[in-house]
């Protein structure tokens, strides 16, 4: 039974390729009937070959000399610094120290794509030519830079925390948490920026908190500015260990939880690790999987809580009677068993 999806034709190239490196060399007619198809078919499977293999053709017999060497560009350090800032603080990368280096880099590569960047990042990006439009429509890429005319007071608050990551100095900043209405006023050592869960973060001490760190969601700052107070990072600070150790985003003190996974959601933790602490302590006849965190509790209550009827907290016995009060509640709302309904 032949296959409609080009399976056959993929596993005739990857046979075709390891025959060709081991060959001294084998005409088009020969492999034609060695894998029972037309020679036009073989042309196409060469062609194909040819964009990852150097293939040789010498008095009509083909033969494989090594792997085709990817044309990477020759990118500098600082170019490569340059190329980061646009990727993790593309407002900070408007300035104009960075010109000359994200020039040299953007003649490096894809010139559409780099056209583009080049005119985002300019005080007014005009028109875009009908290739790079056609380029930036193809589902190729994602990138989405803003002009000046478009500018938040999220991106002044990059202005102002780039100033203070670069000298070491504090800032004051009004901070509005999720979901209150009053704001809070924090003086702050800047320690990172990053870009997770489709928003940028700001890493900081806070003089409010006992804690090595605060996570804050820069979009949520009411204000920022400057102070003259320098501090030292810490020399143990580390963004990426500190990221890993959470659950998704904020940090907080890691308690022990083990859950009790159904068979249909069971995936979720067999097919890959979601956080380094993960251990499959069971997995359970019926399918089911038992498997334990060590984990900030609040953030990763919202992850259990997505899995529904899916999931049931074994320990700690705390945790568990915390679930137990959101179910009663829930089940309160839905059916109105609630005091007072």
């Amino acid at each position: 039974m032949g296959y409609s999806d080009g399976r056959k034709q993929v596993e005739r190239i990857l046979d075709l390729a390891r025959t060709l490196e081991i060959s001294s060399g084998i005409r088009v007619a020969v492999l034609a009937r060695l894998y029972g198809v037309d020679k036009t078919r073989i042309y196409s499977d060469l062609k194909i070959l040819e964009n990852h293999y150097s293939v040789e053709k010498k008095q009509g017999v083909y033969r494989i000399r090594g792997k085709r060497k990817l044309n990477w560009p020759n990118i500098t350090k600082g170019e490569a610094r340059n190329l980061k800032l646009v990727i993790e603080a593309s407002p900070l990368a408007k300035q104009a120290r960075f010109a000359e280096l994200l020039k040299s880099l953007l003649e490096k590569l894809h010139q559409p794509l780099a056209a583009y960047i080049e005119k985002a990042l300019g005080a007014k990006a005009g028109p875009l030519h009908e290739s790079q439009a056609n380029y930036l429509e193809s589902g190729d890429i994602s990138i989405q830079l803003k002009s000046e005319d478009t500018r938040t007071d999220s991106d002044a608050y990059f202005d102002v925390l780039e100033k203070a990551l670069l000298n070491r100095r504090s800032v004051r900043a009004n901070y509005l948490p999720g979901g209150k209405t009053e704001s809070v006023e924090h003086v702050l050592h800047p320690y990172a920026i990053f870009f997770r869960k489709s928003d940028w973060y700001l890493e900081a001490r806070s003089n409010l908190s006992e804690n090595t760190s605060l996570t804050f969601k820069i979009l949520r700052f009411r204000s920022i500015t400057l102070t003259d107070e320098v501090f030292e990072t810490p020399a143990d600070f580390s963004l990426p260990e500190d990221l890993a150790s959470r659950w998704e985003l904020f940090s907080g003190e890691p308690i022990n939880i083990t859950l009790k996974i159904a068979p249909h959601k069971a995936y979720l933790v067999t097919e890959k690790e979601r956080h380094p602490s993960q251990e499959i302590i069971e997995r359970c006849a019926d399918g089911s999987v038992i498997v334990g965190y060590e984990v900030p509790k609040e953030e990763f209550t919202f992850w259990v809580l997505s899995l529904g009827d899916a999931v049931e907290v074994l320990e700690p016995a705390e945790f568990r009677t915390e679930f137990g009060e959101i179910v009663r509640r829930m089940h309160g709302i839905y059916f109105g068993n609630l005091k007072g309904s």
